[in-house]
This record gives C-alpha cells, structure tokens and sequence, in this order.
C-alpha cells in the first residue's frame, strides 16, 4: 500500500517521519504566527505557547524514537528557528 509521495505504509524511516513532524511544527507555528507577531504578548507568554501548540506537535510519539545524530540536529535547529523567531535579532 502507498501514501502520498511514494511511501510505503510499513516504511519506518525515522529521518522522514521527523521531517513530517518538523513540517507539522512549521504550520502550527504559521497558523499562530499572529499571536507570535503581536507586540502585546510578552516573551515568556510566547514561549508558554511554544511550549503547549508547536512543541507537542513535533514531538508525539518520540517516546519511541531512537535518534542519530543528524535527526537529533534537525530538531535542535527547528527549535532554534522557533526561538529566534521569538526573541527577535540580537543587537550587539
């Protein structure tokens, strides 16, 4: 049986399920992007919103995840993403 994309059903990938995952973190952040935009939300506030909408979407069922390196840095980069998207550039 296929999926969308040529994927195989007992495909077990994780490095393609992590994609799928970092995606679906990006359109929750997309879909909530005025509430991060707003000047009337504190910073701390917009981390609490990371942490209960984009967070949990990325990482359902990571429970079972064994991570190599690689995957591992993905998810730190997209958290990172998600962070400076939060606090804004750094001003030296």
């Amino acid at each position: 049986m296929l999926r969308k994309g040529g994927d195989t059903v007992n495909d077990n990938s994780l490095e393609k399920e992590i994609q799928r995952r970092i995606l679906a973190g990006n359109r929750t952040y997309f879909a909530a992007i005025i509430l991060f935009r707003s000047r009337l939300l504190s910073t701390a506030t917009k981390i609490i919103l990371y942490k209960t909408l984009i967070r949990p979407v990325v990482s359902y069922g990571a429970e079972a995840w064994t991570l190599t390196k690689k995957e591992e840095q993905a998810l730190i980069i997209f958290e990172r993403k998600i962070f400076r998207r939060i606090y804004g550039p750094k001003y030296q």
